[in-house]
This record gives structure tokens, C-alpha cells and sequence, in this order.
């Protein structure tokens, strides 16, 4: 069933949570500035927020119970009636997209790592009540993802930089190859042209 519209001319308000790493603020702020592009307005705080968007670590034990913690704390809050969905993305959603959704089955998306770019359309099917597809996934690109375009949330003397994305070994303690793919790195050029 589709949800309500703002009578303010956006499409809804959306709140994200980032945790982990400098590379999942990038994604976040990445995230953040297309949401913004297609006419979602940020909140800075997930209650009231019509959808919370929940960039997960999914690197170490302990990050992976923070994440796993955070995801049920917000949708306890959709159970509440203080925010109306959850979006889950980021290397945890990557790695146990089946556990998450097993899990937490209060989640209305969840968003694979190189899909990131598609998170707009995931935000449109949660306001839209389009249930029959929740998740969101793409291979590997070739090269990384660019960047261009975030809406950065660190302080202004402040930026993280992504010039390359993945890892080409196969350490058995790491899980990086299998979140985040096989090692590339950014052009130079798009590089300095993010960095400006």
C-alpha cells in the first residue's frame, strides 16, 4: 500500500546512520547527497524520519554486533510508529544479506555495497510499499565507484578520500575480498577532481 506524501514537495525525510570505517562515511556521505538529490529531506535524527538508512561495518565480531544492535534498536522504533522504514546497507549487508533479513525481519531494504548508487530507488520502493523485491544488489564494478556528489558530514577542515576500493589477497583471517571485491583503483584524474 503507498504511503502518504509529504505535502512539503519532497518525496519524505530520511535519516543515516554510518558506522565503521573512513570508506563507509565515503559510501555514507556518497549516499547521503543522492538521497538529497532526489528530493529526500535529511534528518539528522531517526525518529520521525519516514525511513532510516543503516550503513553497517561487517569487518570484526564486534563491529557486526554493533551493527546487528543498531539495526534492531531502529526498527524497534518503526515498531513504535517513530519512523515508517529500514534500509540496511553497507559490508555487513554485503556479507549476511539472508542473516540480516532472518535476523531482523522488521528491515524494509537491504542494499548491497555496489548498489550504493541505487539507494534512491530503494528509498522510492519503501515510501512507494513495494514489498515484493527487498533487496538491492550488484556485482563488483571493474573499477570503484565514484564519488562525486556527497554531502560530507565531517567537519570542514576534514574529508576522507577514497583513490581505491577491494583487496587481491586472500588472507583467510580478512573478509575484505569477499565484501568489497577484488582490488581497483580510481583514475588520477577523478581522483584530483574529487579532492578539489
Amino acid at each position: 500500500m503507498p504511503r502518504n506524501k509529504p505535502k512539503d514537495g519532497t518525496k519524505g525525510t530520511c535519516s543515516l546512520i554510518s558506522l565503521g570505517c573512513p570508506k563507509n562515511l565515503v559510501d555514507s556521505e556518497r549516499m547521503l547527497g543522492l538521497l538529497n538529490l532526489h528530493g529526500f529531506r535529511l534528518s539528522p535524527q531517526p525518529e520521525g524520519s519516514d525511513f532510516v538508512v543503516i550503513n553497517t561495518c561487517g569487518f570484526l565480531q564486534a563491529a557486526r554486533d554493533e551493527s546487528l544492535e543498531t539495526i534492531r534498536e531502529i526498527v524497534r522504533l518503526k515498531q513504535r510508529g517513530s519512523t515508517r522504514g529500514v534500509i540496511v546497507t553497507g559490508c555487513m549487508a554485503q556479507r549476511d544479506q539472508e542473516l540480516l533479513l532472518e535476523q531482523c525481519p522488521g528491515i524494509d531494504q537491504v542494499v548491497g555495497l555496489h548498489a550504493r548508487d541505487e539507494i534512491a530507488l530503494a528509498a522510492d520502493r519503501l515510501m512507494d510499499g513495494f514489498t515484493q523485491q527487498r533487496t538491492l544488489f550488484r556485482p563488483a564494478p571493474a573499477r570503484p565507484l565514484s564519488d562525486a556528489g556527497r554531502l560530507r558530514v565531517t567537519p570542514p577542515h576534514l574529508a576522507f578520500l577514497k583513490i581505491s576500493e577491494g583487496c587481491d589477497r586472500l588472507c583467510t583471517f580478512c573478509s575484505i575480498p569477499q565484501i568489497r571485491g577484488k582490488h581497483s583503483s580510481k583514475p588520477m584524474d577523478e581522483v584530483v577532481a574529487e579532492a578539489e
